[in-house]
């Protein structure tokens, strides 16, 4: 089973760039992170202001991990302090193998 947690970031008007600039950097994050099977950060195609954050994990505690770390700290707290976003929506589901 694995983990998928989701994080959407909605930008403030002209700061679509520089938020996935941002955001781009988790990437680096989750590659170090253990238990981390994919981590993707894109915007949505229907709507250019959302950006979304999305990574599979293959257990809670690897998830937890990324959700507690540094990195994701620091990035977060580079995107309020330069007013990049407005909002942040968290999100999680559970996938099953399928063998």
């Amino acid at each position: 089973m694995s983990i998928i947690h989701r994080m959407t970031f909605c930008a403030r008007h002209g700061r679509s760039t520089r938020l996935g600039q941002c955001l781009a950097r988790l990437h680096e994050v989750g590659r170090d992170m253990p238990g981390c099977e994919r981590l993707r950060v894109f915007p949505l195609h229907s709507d250019p202001l959302t950006w979304l954050v999305e990574g599979q994990w293959r257990s809670a505690a690897a998830r937890d991990a990324f959700l507690g770390s540094e990195g994701l700290r620091r990035v977060v707290a580079q995107a309020i302090n330069e007013g990049l976003f407005t909002q942040l929506e968290c999100g999680m589901e559970l996938q099953q193998q399928v063998a």
